[in-house]
């Protein structure tokens, strides 16, 4: 029979792991929208669903236990999900190309 104790980890787990895909892509469409559109609260808001997203992650690392080299691909998917939108931006403007994206660049950093 199932822990009681252990069923409610694999809940918070669950729960966890659908709030890491959550803030990780509020994270993602803030900054970008932010910087499309000029909003500068976006900007703020990106950084908060990015502390949320450290927050859920470090719930899920402790509810699976994850110590080790677990605990470092857990660090890994931190610094991949900060770094990835903002290079995906840089791609996105080197390709494109526009005058309209390098002014909006220029003006965000």
């Amino acid at each position: 029979m199932i822990d009681p104790v252990e069923l409610q980890r694999i809940a918070v787990a669950a729960l966890s792991a659908g709030g890491i895909v959550l803030f990780g892509a509020a994270y993602a469409i803030c900054l970008a929208l932010g910087r499309l559109k000029g909003l500068a609260i976006l900007r703020p808001l990106s950084y908060l669903a990015y502390l949320a997203l450290v927050a859920v992650t470090v719930l899920f690392a402790w509810a699976m236990n994850l110590t080790g080299a677990w605990a470092f691909l857990t660090l890994v998917l931190l610094v991949g999900y900060f770094v990835a939108p903002r290079a995906i931006w840089r791609l996105s403007v080197a390709t494109h190309g526009t005058s309209e994206g390098k002014t909006m660049e220029a003006e965000n950093e």
